[in-house]
């Protein structure tokens, strides 16, 4: 499994703040958790820590082996102002990263930190992750679950406009809306084609897991499109599109059809350098949503 350095260093931290390690047992750690780390990078992880100021020592055990441990003091943390500020624009950098394990592992970091801090308003500031807060995240880890199992799920939703609505659906992965900066669930619903993009924030539960997978359809209509190549290099990178063709500043593009929200705000984007939409239901939606656009803005001048 390939995971970034970063995702590493904030794992190893979790890990010495957690309690006292040898390098055999870090590495073993990781093993259970589907990465690779060699004892080198250990010890040069473990001086990037001791440098930035972090309390990582060590002591040496029966075994003549190095043990390795975060360093709790008595002592109150405090923090100045610039330095909370700094922390703050940390926090606003990670989060624009749209990386919601990385964000997780660094919440979970950052509670054990707090632990050490009196001031409560420094406490309070510290932890706050904004919206990330406010996500359960044990059932984030139920959710993952059940997308790594492709399981068909039963979720008790709370609707937008009020009261709760029971949704069937099976669960395909986890993913922050490039749009909204909300971790969304999705999966294919019921015994239909039709994709759905959940908001976690609005499943207040998993109500049942079926037995077996129902005969839900794994195919996928795909939508093709053309556009300018100068407007869609601005773009950004959406990994379920792919370049088909290529005629001078002309490109096509296929995408499956798996969220018909998002795919309209995305051909929005490219207004008015759009040349052809293949799927009929989609160009349709597309054109309601540009007269209403239009009226809107016609509106505005009437006013």
């Amino acid at each position: 499994m390939k995971v970034s350095g970063t995702d590493k260093l904030l794992y190893l931290l979790n890990l010495l703040v957690d309690g006292d390690y040898s390098k055999g047992e870090i590495v073993q750690k990781f093993k259970e958790n589907n990465m690779d780390i060699s004892r080198s990078l250990i010890t040069c992880y473990i001086e990037k820590f001791i440098k930035y100021g972090i309390n990582i020592k060590s002591v040496v055990n029966d075994k003549r082996e190095n043990i390795y441990f975060f360093e709790k003091k008595d002592t109150n943390l405090e923090f100045t102002k610039q330095e909370m500020k700094v922390i703050s624009d940390v926090k606003k950098i990670l989060m624009s990263q749209k990386n919601y394990d990385r964000i997780r592992k660094t919440m979970r970091l950052f509670y054990k930190i707090a632990l050490y801090i009196e001031d409560e308003d420094d406490k309070l500031n510290f932890i706050d992750f904004g919206y990330y807060s406010t996500i359960n995240w044990n059932l984030v880890r139920c959710l993952e679950k059940h997308c790594k199992n492709k399981d068909v799920i039963s979720l008790d939703y709370i609707l937008p406009v009020g009261g709760n609505k029971i949704i069937t659906m099976r669960a395909d992965s986890l993913k922050i809306s490039a749009w909204s900066q909300r971790l969304h669930l999705h999966g294919l619903l019921d015994n239909t084609r039709k994709f759905l993009h959940l908001p976690v924030d609005r499943i207040y539960t998993v109500k049942n897991v079926a037995d077996e997978n129902l005969s839900f359809k794994d195919v996928q209509d795909n939508l093709i499109y053309k556009v300018s190549k100068t407007i869609y290099e601005k773009s950004f990178a959406d990994e379920k599109e792919k370049i088909i063709d290529k005629n001078g500043d002309i490109i096509t593009i296929q995408r499956p059809i798996d969220d018909e929200f998002l795919i309209i705000q995305r051909l929005l984007y490219f207004c008015p350098e759009i040349y052809y939409i293949s799927d009929e239901k989609i160009k349709m939606l597309f054109k309601e949503k540009l007269q209403s656009v239009r009226a809107y803005y016609s509106n505005e001048v009437d006013r």
